[in-house]
């Protein structure tokens, strides 16, 4: 497949496969006439690290759990990576609502005392 194949296949820009491959995320070989060219197994990795990226990972996250992307469901050391890693994520994001969740008691305290003008 070529990278506007790959592209159409997964509702991904042509610019953000270029750059996970830039990543080391996928991998082409290189035609004679310079396109790359990618096996079939590139569009469920492509959707599989649009999903990571989705869900709020980094590039350098989704990099960290990279072997696991081909691996097969219920592999062990992969899960227990990934698990590991949607742990951190799930406390960062509670952490954001807790500081997000504090700005708008804020904002209402503030509001409450400007309301009367």
């Amino acid at each position: 497949m070529r990278v506007g194949e790959v592209a159409r296949e997964t509702g991904v820009s042509v610019r953000s496969i270029r750059y996970y491959e830039q990543a080391g995320l996928l991998h082409a070989t290189r035609r004679t006439n310079g396109y790359r060219e990618f096996d079939a197994a590139v569009v469920d990795r492509v959707r599989a690290i649009r999903s990571l990226v989705e869900t709020g990972f980094t590039l350098e996250e989704v990099i960290s759990l990279s072997s696991c992307l081909a691996a097969a469901p219920g592999c062990a050391g992969c899960c227990n990576q990934t698990v590991a890693l949607y742990r951190d994520k799930l406390a960062k994001v509670n952490e954001q609502v807790r500081t997000l969740a504090q700005l708008a008691e804020r904002i209402e305290q503030r509001i409450a005392l400007l309301e009367p003008c």
